[in-house]
């Protein structure tokens, strides 16, 4: 899972979120990272700085540098305000010595260009910061010990341009909430159900949009289905140890629901949403634009990786290619094409395997950033711009064949045997 604490800057109040570097806990750095407003990527100024950034080769089995993979993770996922830390500098390798951060530094810059950022944006909005975390140095204070480091000057997201010199800099000055979708209808995908002694049971997540006020009833999807409901009432929310009145966009909160029946109770991965709404359902199939990562065959119909929206899973089929552009495109859109290869865009029609909720991009982005994982590897990266509702049969109604000549016949002969019986 990924960690969370909370610290105070002069002007925010952060929640971190540690989200694992190991590659075996992929999943749960896409999670943490889908989440983020802001990322902090690390590079160590020692030995290991190469093996992290290395570009890897699927064919040969050689395993990509987990920093490299991370940065083109943070990209695809969305995230849009990003400082990059050149950790370790008190290292036997590095002693703070300016020629060690800036040849790091020169084959970093060049990575992210490499693996999708814009290098303008690399130039102009990224500040690259001379670190130790150990000693504390440019933490909060310029350091004395790299007397060389004369700051940065960047761009911020809102066109203004400012000096930083720390960490502290960067964050208290130089980064800002994205615009929050308070008007649109709830959605709080589910990390956590706990239950605590004396308390009940309760759930952890994050708001994406939308409000959540005390007392709210809610439902669960996908677990919530017309034959088997999974609703509740919120009684309580706090945030950080503290009760709150309401949760808005942004916020990481734990709840205390009641009301859910007992054998069908919410699960980590669903989405919350209010009862009254009905815009929202189970995702029956979905279209989504994807980016191919690093696969060592051809991805084709019938291909189920695992997906991955938010805190929700299920394996998705592939159902049709509807295109692809690459390489041997020569950049150009092949309509219909058999399958997919390493480093190509295509457009894709998925199915669900399993229960499953998502969005297209212009409703909600939360719910439609997706990931795609076979194994512990990243197969490939989207967002959903379509989707259409699962089809449940109506609880109210009787089964029948859809036949109606042979369901009048099977009602007749019922009938029929009913009256020989008499």
């Amino acid at each position: 899972t990924c960690a969370t604490k909370e610290f105070f800057t002069e002007k925010w109040h952060y929640t971190i979120i540690d989200a694992p570097g190991h590659r075996d806990f992929i999943k749960n750095m896409i999670s943490g990272a889908a989440q983020a407003d802001v990322a902090l990527l690390m590079l160590p100024a020692d030995g290991n700085a190469w093996t992290a950034i290395q570009k890897g080769n699927h064919k040969l089995g050689e395993v990509q540098g987990q920093t490299r993979h991370h940065a083109r993770l943070l990209n695809l996922l969305g995230v849009k305000q990003l400082i990059v830390a050149i950790n370790k500098m008190d290292c036997d390798q590095a002693k703070y010595s300016e020629d060690r951060y800036e040849e790091t530094l020169k084959e970093l810059k060049g990575v992210l260009t490499k693996v999708g950022w814009k290098k303008d944006f690399i130039e102009k909005s990224v500040p690259f910061l001379p670190l130790s975390g150990f000693e504390g140095e440019n933490l909060l204070k310029k350091s004395e010990k790299m007397p060389w480091w004369k700051g940065n000057d960047v761009e911020t997201s809102w066109g203004e341009k400012i000096h930083v010199d720390t960490l502290l800099d960067c964050l208290n000055n130089m980064v800002r909430p994205p615009p929050r979708k308070v008007d649109a209808p709830l959605r709080l995908p589910v990390a956590g159900v706990y239950r605590i002694k004396g308390v009940g049971d309760v759930l952890a997540g994050r708001v994406e949009q939308g409000v959540l006020n005390n007392e709210a009833d809610v439902i669960f999807l996908p677990t919530h289905v017309p034959n088997h409901p999974c609703a509740g009432k919120v009684f309580s929310i706090e945030m950080h140890h503290k009760r709150i009145q309401k949760a808005m966009p942004g916020d990481n909160v734990g709840m205390n629901v009641k009301g859910f029946p007992k054998d069908n109770p919410p699960r980590s991965g669903d989405v919350m949403i209010l009862e009254s709404d009905k815009s929202l359902k189970s995702t029956g199939d979905f279209t989504a634009q994807v980016q191919v990562l690093d696969v060592p065959h051809e991805l084709k119909p019938g291909y189920s990786p695992i997906g991955f929206v938010r805190c929700g899973r299920s394996a998705c089929k592939l159902k049709k290619i509807n295109w692809k552009m690459g390489k041997e495109t020569g950049g150009k859109k092949l309509e219909d094409p058999k399958s997919l290869k390493h480093g190509e865009m295509a457009e894709v029609v998925f199915e669900p395997m399993f229960g499953f909720v998502t969005e297209s991009f212009k409703t909600c982005e939360g719910l439609a950033r997706i990931a795609f994982l076979d194994g512990n590897g990243v197969v490939m990266l989207g967002k959903v711009i379509k989707t259409t509702p699962k089809q449940f049969a109506d609880p109210k109604k009787k089964a029948g064949s859809g036949d109606k000549k042979k369901d009048d016949k099977k009602k007749d002969d019922k009938k029929k045997s009913a009256k020989k019986k008499k």
